[in-house]
């Protein structure tokens, strides 16, 4: 028995804010609402944003004045000797109170870091929107098994009820004198192998259930039903071109790739800053009583107001060793761009074509089922005839079976592939879990 498997995705969208948009209503707008609150990587993403949000302000600081306040205050005790005078005891308090401004006139340094510190800042959201697209991929994955396991649960039951009804008529036959003991034979032996299918559907079932509750927290969702007549396929009014170029432009992965070489072209500024002289503006305010043995029971007050000048010499290399640092990371980041772009096209063109082969598929396999109905059909009404054997239905009844089950997972992968494509393509996440609600509850002639 063939199985969905997973595609390790990285779905993404636009840059998202937080908190995410809220989802109209719907089964699976519900799921994806519980996911959101209780996936464990999805909060995690969500505190990233928020640590990633405050690197702007933090940065920011470097650019504004800095006020700072002091106050000391020592005992001083001791003599003082005359040449002419007897010894002199001292005991007196020395309070010192200071007020400092300093605004930076002229830094380059921290300008550059406040420009990587936005960039920063946008691949955090970028990161987060990518994080959501990750969770709607993980979640559209359990969901659609979930519901795979369900339809192929009640096919195996329906296979179990015709098996055991046609067990029946072979015992009864038997005993008529028209059938035989093989026939008996072979038709218990089909209902035991379709026992056994049944309870592995159900323990099936029950891990797609722990996945799905794994990623929403609930233990009874609610689900609604892919139809039989359900054709999970995009328009054809889109080429694969329009696809791709969509993914270049909206993707967070690719667009986190740019806010880091963006963050990283900032940061060889800043490093190269270090060779410029610091330009700031110093102010202070200083009260004193005390200050020395020549100024005792004195109070000063001093003002001051200037302009402090930093040149740096020689550092060391230290400065162009952090500037050859940065170009290298520099063209790190621009080599994992053009690589995620690349796999990015592959991957929508892989979505892509199983979607476009997947409408002859679909056709075939629903004439597969159509035939194997009729066939069915006709060895049970043949059977009665006398001109079909036991193992003439019986075989007709795997062969239905089979192309029930293969045309469910047909569309159940197709509608994976759906998802896949549309949020590889930076489609609003709203609107693919719309999409979504809207292909459980069509009806025929209502899909797409």
């Amino acid at each position: 028995m063939t199985h969905i498997a997973p595609r390790p995705l990285a779905l993404v969208l636009a840059l998202a804010v937080l908190p995410a948009p809220a989802i109209a209503a719907g089964a699976f707008a519900a799921a994806v609402e519980a996911a959101r609150s209780h996936d464990a990587a999805y909060r995690a993403a969500r505190h990233e944003l928020e640590a990633g949000e405050e690197l702007v302000p933090i940065a920011r600081a470097g650019l504004l004045p800095t006020v700072t306040a002091s106050y000391s205050e020592s005992r001083v005790r001791g003599e003082r000797d005359f040449a002419l005078a007897p010894t002199q005891d001292l005991d007196y308090r020395n309070p010192v109170a200071a007020l400092q401004l300093r605004a930076p006139l002229l830094n380059l340094e921290a300008h550059s870091r406040h420009a990587a510190a936005q960039a920063q800042t946008e691949g955090a959201r970028a990161r987060f929107a990518a994080g959501g697209r990750e969770l709607l991929d993980r979640l559209g994955l359990a969901y659609v098994q979930r519901l795979f396991a369900e339809e192929t649960l009640a096919l195996a039951r329906v296979q179990v009820d015709a098996l055991t009804t046609q067990t029946e008529i072979a015992r009864r036959r038997l005993a008529a004198g028209e059938g035989t003991r093989t026939e008996l034979a072979d038709a218990a032996a089909s209902l035991a192998s379709a026992q056994a299918e049944l309870i592995a559907t159900e323990d099936q079932r029950a891990l797609a259930q722990r996945a799905l509750a794994r990623i929403t927290g609930s233990e009874t969702p609610a689900l609604d039903v892919l139809p039989t007549d359900a054709a999970p396929l995009l328009p054809d009014s889109r080429a694969l071109a329009d696809w791709v170029a969509l993914g270049r432009a909206h993707n967070p992965t690719i667009a986190t790739r740019q806010r880091e070489i963006d963050a990283l072209q900032h940061e060889i500024r800043r490093a190269r800053a270090g060779h410029f002289p610091r330009v700031d503006l110093v102010a202070s305010a200083i009260k004193a009583e005390n200050e020395s043995i020549s100024t005792l029971d004195q109070e000063t007050s001093q003002y001051s107001v200037g302009v402090q000048v930093n040149i740096p010499i020689y550092a060391g290399g230290g400065v162009d060793a952090s500037v050859r640092r940065a170009a290298a990371e520099l063209a790190r980041a621009q080599a994992r761009l053009e690589d995620d772009l690349q796999a990015l096209q592959l991957d929508i063109e892989r979505q892509f074509r199983t979607l476009e082969s997947g409408r002859a598929r679909l056709r075939a396999l629903d004439d597969a089922v159509a035939s194997s109905a009729l066939a069915l059909q006709g060895a049970r009404r043949g059977q009665a005839a006398g001109v079909f054997s036991t193992a003439d239905v019986l075989d007709a009844l795997r062969r239905h079976h089979a192309a029930r089950r293969d045309a469910a997972q047909a569309r159940h992968e197709l509608l994976i592939a759906r998802i896949r494509l549309q949020a590889l393509a930076g489609v609003q996440e709203e609107e693919i879990v719309a999409d979504v609600d809207h292909l459980l509850a069509a009806t025929t002639g209502s899909t797409r």
